[in-house]
């Protein structure tokens, strides 16, 4: 390994970095020094300019060579290490700023401050019982003028709040949250000093840090709001992405924050507790589906101020009050009730002395919750209503927010993809747009066909770009990606009987890509290995480095380069590597494009509208036909180059070892193959060729080998929803009775022997006695019935077959 630090240039130009990272791990460099005198903490934050750049369409395509396209000037993408050097140098920053110094930091606030690291290590503890209520009202219930605090200030601050909306909804998944932890998270929703324009306005921050804790900030607020969420929140999170007059660093650092916001609400999985959390603190309740009360931020509860200690020296005797709530019912006093360790206590209004109560006939009755003290002291409210877990209203309510400005945003990012991705931040930006876009159309985000139908509306306008082969290669893969979403075979089309028009548009043009424009010979698949890492070419290596007078040196010469690129540097710059991730998700765009053309084909062949001489239809499903015998071929030289397979190796079983990796493209893949063989059998194809070609018993075999023929693997993929296999087996199965003798033969040629017919029957088999077992317990997760029948026709026919 060897250390390399970068040689700064002695003009204000920088070199942009080639190699395509996420933008959330870069540290860009500050402008030149004029002089100034400026802290640490300046310098590490003033990592941009204020040039502006006009907005100005071109359709021309770009090679990104870090210059600007219109001014000749460097990338702001530069990286300065000397600068950072400096600031990790600089060990006397204070931690507590100066009153004297800002505006809006009183003298009273270095103790709020103080404070706010208490309350930090009481989160991590998950429990804000400990701490006075007054601490936290004073803390959070103010006006923050957030913006004007020193850097070190503000990011303690939005990193409370993180860690506060975190451990809120982790609880939440539970079915208990802890008390004064509701209270907390109800000040900020009732948002009484306008924080969340506060932390809005962050988005045009000099510090990417302060930007970046912000945007998860009101990400995990809108969660934990879920059905309290004001309209006019999202709106003015909404505004950055349409209202600005250029393209500038400021405008594209502001679409990024609002894009990143968005993106985490839509991709927020509901209820996923990792296994390894430590348990200690959480609390197994069952939770009652059907119970009528709600449990949002809409309930309170205060703890007796006290430390931990008198909490828990009073818990056979604790007395709970009622505080006011963020919802519009009226709440009553509460007598003082006592209850005792884990008891739970159902919190009901009383009557209260000298006063008669009036029984209203209204519906809405009054709400009340269930709280108990757990093994560790802390007040807990136990949830009640289901709803309480969901977040689909949250989704929702954000997609329809950005779907009225969903056709400028597409517009803005395709101006900027291809003219100014030289902006800072403007690559992360563009990733962070179609990672959401394809989370919103994606099935795994649960929301409805009405609701995503717009977004499918522009699809075709980024269609051209897979043309431009130039693009970075992050960008592109991450294009790449979003078609295979918008190509959800596997989970969606595979199971439909009319595609939708978009789709059928989107799978021709990259067959027409693929077969007239040479695609797939000019993607760019072949990465360079470079030994200068991160830093550029302009670097040295440090020798005789020393890690200070306390620390003995290691040897002569740290090293940090791994070695694996080379004894020789000059030997390491001319390797080039397959880029395995862009190459798998290239193959299975074009294999899934031809299974849409094929399903759409068979479709048109069984329209009854169609005669049999109709000399037209006849003769375009014939181009059709021709064009994916093309485009196939071509896929299977495409693949077989860059992994340089034997060339009698069959086409199955290369697509096999490609997605070997990937579970979920590899069962993708081999439901393509069998859905195009039968498609092809059922039109009676003029190519024959293509049926051994695509034989998807071979890659049942293969798929086989793969998993070791453990059967075990194959009731993980049933039970699992990660994958389609359930789909792949169900045709394959029917596909396998259907065509017994052309199974029994291909088995045969597998190996030579009938092993191979063994091998395959004794996982089906086991596959069979294993989920047999299962359903009689009643313990698989659905009807797979179906299945079990086609089982068991294959082991009679296999009982019945002269080789067993």
């Amino acid at each position: 390994m060897v250390l390399r630090t970068y040689i700064a240039p002695k003009t204000n130009e920088g070199m942009a970095s080639d190699q395509p990272v996420k933008k959330k791990q870069r540290i860009d460099g500050p402008d030149k020094d004029d002089g100034s005198d400026k802290s640490g903490e300046e310098i590490f934050s003033d990592i941009f300019d204020s040039e502006e750049t006009p907005v100005e369409h071109s359709g021309d395509f770009i090679t990104r060579n870090g210059e600007s396209p219109d001014s000749g000037t460097v990338s702001e993408d530069a990286v300065d290490c000397s600068s950072i050097l400096r600031h990790l140098s600089n060990g006397s920053v204070d931690n507590i700023p100066s009153s004297s110094n800002t505006p809006h930091w009183a003298a009273t606030d270095d103790k709020l401050l103080t404070e706010l690291r208490t309350l930090q290590n009481s989160l991590v503890g998950q429990c804000l019982c400990g701490i006075d209520e007054n601490v936290v009202i004073t803390l959070f219930d103010r006006r923050l003028h957030i913006a004007t605090w020193p850097l070190r200030c503000i990011l303690t601050y939005l990193s409370t709040m993180q860690l506060l909306f975190d451990i809120y909804l982790k609880q939440n998944n539970t079915g208990t949250i802890c008390s004064q932890l509701m209270n907390a998270c109800d000040i900020f929703i009732r948002n009484r000093h306008d924080w969340i324009t506060e932390v809005v306005e962050l988005s045009e921050h000099k510090s990417k840090f302060v930007t970046f804790v912000a945007s998860r900030v009101l990400a995990s607020f809108l969660i934990v709001s879920k059905d309290t969420v004001d309209e006019n929140w999202l709106q003015q999170i909404t505004e950055n992405i349409y209202l600005f007059d250029r393209i500038n660093r400021i405008t594209v650092q502001k679409i990024n924050f609002s894009l990143d916001i968005i993106k985490r609400i839509v991709e927020w999985k509901d209820v996923e507790q990792h296994p390894l959390e430590d348990s200690n603190y959480i609390n197994t309740v069952h939770v009652q589906e059907d119970n009528p009360f709600r449990s949002g931020s809409s309930y309170n509860s205060n703890m007796p101020s006290g430390s931990r200690s008198d909490l828990d020296n009073a818990f056979s005797n604790l007395q709970t009050h009622s505080s006011p709530s963020t919802s519009n019912e009226n709440v009553t006093e509460i007598k003082p009730s006592t209850f005792k360790l884990n008891e739970p206590v159902l919190k009901l209004p009383s009557e209260q002395p000298n006063q008669r109560i009036e029984r209203s006939e209204s519906p809405e009755p009054q709400l009340s919750r269930i709280e108990r003290v757990n093994e560790h002291g802390c007040v807990t409210v136990i949830l009640t209503d289901s709803e309480s877990f969901d977040t689909s209203h949250i989704k929702c309510l954000t997609v329809k927010n950005l779907e009225h400005h969903w056709p400028v945003l597409v517009k803005n990012m395709k101006l900027l993809l291809l003219r100014y991705l030289n902006l800072s931040n403007a690559e992360n930006c563009v990733l962070t747009f179609f990672s959401l876009w394809e989370n919103i159309i994606s099935v795994k985000a649960n929301l409805s066909v009405i609701d995503t139908k717009p977004f499918y509306a522009d699809l075709q306008s980024f269609i051209d770009l897979l043309r431009n082969t130039l693009l970075p290669p992050l960008i592109y893969s991450h294009l790449l990606s979003l078609f295979n979403e918008v190509l959800c075979y596997g989970s969606t089309l595979a199971l439909q009987d009319i595609l939708p028009e978009e789709i059928c548009s989107v799978a021709h043009s990259i067959v027409r890509y693929v077969k007239d424009f040479r695609l797939l010979s000019e993607v760019r698949v072949h990465s360079s290995r470079s030994g200068f890492g991160f830093l550029g070419h302009d670097c040295t290596v440090l020798r005789e480095y020393s890690l200070g007078s306390e620390v003995a040196p290691l040897s002569t010469t740290i090293q940090l380069v791994d070695q694996s690129y080379g004894e020789d540097e000059h030997d390491s710059n001319q390797r080039n590597e397959i880029d395995k991730t862009m190459l798998q998700r290239m193959s299975l765009l074009v294999l899934k494009s031809v299974a849409v053309t094929v399903k759409e084909m068979r479709c048109d062949s069984s329209d009854s509208s169609i005669d049999s001489s109709d000399y037209n239809a006849i003769q375009d499903m014939q181009i059709v036909e021709r064009s994916i015998r093309d485009v196939l071929k071509k896929l299977d030289l495409f693949i077989r180059n860059c992994l340089e397979f034997h060339p009698e190796t069959p086409f199955t079983k290369m697509l096999i070892h490609l997605f070997s990796e990937q579970d979920d493209y590899l069962i993708e893949s081999m439901v393509c193959t069998l859905d195009i063989t039968v498609g092809i059998v059922y039109r009676n194809s003029m190519y024959p060729d293509l049926i051994p070609m695509l034989n998807p018993i071979t890659s049942f075999i293969e798929f086989l080998k793969v998993v070791s023929h453990d059967s075990d693997v194959l009731l993980d993929y049933l039970v699992s929803n990660e994958t389609c296999f359930l789909l792949y087996l169900l045709r394959f199965l029917k596909y396998v009775r259907r065509n017994w003798p052309k199974f029994l033969e291909t088995c045969q040629l597998s190996d030579g022997s009938n092993r191979g017919l063994d091998d395959t029957m004794r996982v089906l088999i086991r596959l069979r006695l294993q989920i047999s077992r299962l359903v009689s317990k009643s313990l698989f997760p659905y009807n797979i019935s179906p299945v079990l029948r086609l089982l068991e026709v294959c082991e009679s026919l296999y009982e019945g077959n002269e080789f067993s």
